[in-house]
């Protein structure tokens, strides 16, 4: 399913402070995105009940076509095993659900 053990420790990192890979379904397909956190998804919430006088980058992402690791193109890994993308894509939608534009 992963092209390399760099993919699958970016997607495995999906929801957590730091650089991830996350895997989206648009009508054309799965597409991917690199996503960087300040903030936990799981912490996100803590944040809401103080006020907070700075800004903080919880998360922001771009798209990606290539595997960051070994450089592989994403849409092969999608061709060739297509149901699996799509369940990681569902899995990873509250991940992109707060992030205005996605």
């Amino acid at each position: 399913m992963y092209c390399c053990d760099g993919l699958r420790n970016d997607v495995s990192s999906a929801g957590e402070r730091g650089i991830a890979i996350l895997a989206y379904e648009v009508p054309e397909g799965v597409r991917f995105l690199l996503q960087s956190r300040g903030v936990a998804f799981e912490d996100e919430g803590k944040l809401r009940p103080f006020p907070i006088d700075v800004k903080i980058n919880i998360a922001s992402a771009g798209g990606v076509r290539f595997c960051p690791a070994c450089g592989r193109k994403l849409q092969e890994l999608v061709n060739e095993s297509p149901e699996f993308f799509r369940d990681l894509a569902n899995e990873h939608k509250k991940f992109i659900a707060s992030m205005p534009g996605f």
